[in-house]
């Protein structure tokens, strides 16, 4: 006879789930920190008992011990630029004597909100989030229960919340600019995921640039899909090369699409930046390494993160400082991928 397997204990996600509360107001019922209305504080309890959840003596003690550790929540752990900044912050963090929890999110909402919920039963002090979700309510909810946060590179007006970031909309109208007073005017932009707000940004700046200095507006130029890595920018670098009338430039706007699409290239036995010019985005080391070395427009990772720790800090010091916002700035890396339009 098979012995019956462990039914797996129920998740403070799940409780939520049954009460149709966040988990932000299962885990002040939980931790006895008050704050939540009556009805909705007697909806979690039932739904407690009914899981047969029994919350574990850290989270009860989450009031009472300090636990030393802070979350980091990034969307793609793969993805260079995303890792180089929590690693930032993880040797900041080192440096206060604080430990960190790195999760991973893959871009996905329900993913984000169980990592959260995970975080909240480790007792942690604070969270920096790179956040994927499309709306703020869980946001917002963390700050109204008193959950110092810190989002970072990724601006939303309307969450109070300390914010690090870059102005992505002024990177994409520099990287455009640059390419237009090289002679450029047909240049095949690549977005990557459409929907992050940094990528949102940066594809509005190239819009805005080429409305300002008259370039060619065709919609076939400018590429989306859902990865920001190598194999996107070298599949879409294919198909604008492959248009009836190619670009002579093309803006990817990571560095990692940036080596796709010199992969691709070269594949199609073209030369850059002879017959066709190339951007990247965010001034990954690998950006200095290729060959030819990649333009790029530089974004502060390292000084991202630092910032984000120190903000951090700063509200777990004084919980009553009203929340800033930090923007780090872009610049121009001019290496040699890109050079004046050959006619």
């Amino acid at each position: 006879m098979t012995a019956p397997k462990n039914k797996l204990a129920p998740t403070m996600n799940e409780v939520a789930k049954e009460a149709k509360v966040s988990v932000a107001k299962v885990s002040r019922v939980v931790n006895g920190k008050g704050g939540v209305k009556k009805d909705l504080e007697q909806r979690v309890l039932r739904a407690m008992k009914k899981l047969n959840y029994h919350p574990s003596s850290l989270a009860r003690s989450f009031k009472q011990q300090r636990s030393m550790l802070i979350g980091i929540v990034i969307p793609l752990l793969e993805h260079p630029a995303y890792s180089r900044m929590a690693s930032a912050i993880e040797r900041r963090l080192f440096d206060y004597d604080y430990r960190a929890l790195i999760c991973n999110s893959e871009e996905d909402e329900e993913r984000e909100n169980d990592y959260i919920e995970m975080l909240l039963r480790q007792r942690v002090e604070g969270i920096i989030i790179n956040s994927s979700a499309r709306g703020t309510q869980h946001l917002a909810e963390l700050r109204d229960n008193n959950i110092p946060i810190v989002l970072f590179d990724r601006m939303l007006q309307d969450v109070q919340c300390n914010q690090v970031f870059c102005d992505n909309s002024l990177g994409g109208y520099t990287g455009m600019r640059h390419l237009f007073e090289l002679g450029h005017r047909r240049v095949g932009v690549i977005g990557a995921p459409m929907y992050p707000e940094p990528m949102i940004r940066r594809i509005r700046g190239t819009r805005e640039a080429i409305a300002e200095l008259g370039m060619d507006d065709d919609p076939a130029l400018l590429v989306t899909g859902d990865t920001q890595l190598f194999d996107m920018g070298y599949q879409a670098a294919q198909h604008l090369l492959g248009l009836n009338v190619p670009p002579t430039a093309i803006f990817a706007l990571t560095d990692v699409t940036a080596v796709g699409v010199m992969h691709a290239v070269a594949e199609m036995g073209l030369k850059i930046p002879d017959d066709v010019s190339v951007m990247g985005y965010d001034d990954l080391p690998i950006a200095s390494y290729t060959i030819p070395p990649l333009t790029t427009i530089a974004q502060p990772l390292i000084e991202m993160g630092e910032k984000a720790v120190e903000l951090l800090f700063k509200q777990i010091d004084d919980p009553d400082l009203a929340p800033e916002k930090a923007v780090l700035p872009t610049r121009l890396i001019l290496r040699q991928t890109t050079a004046l339009l050959r006619h």
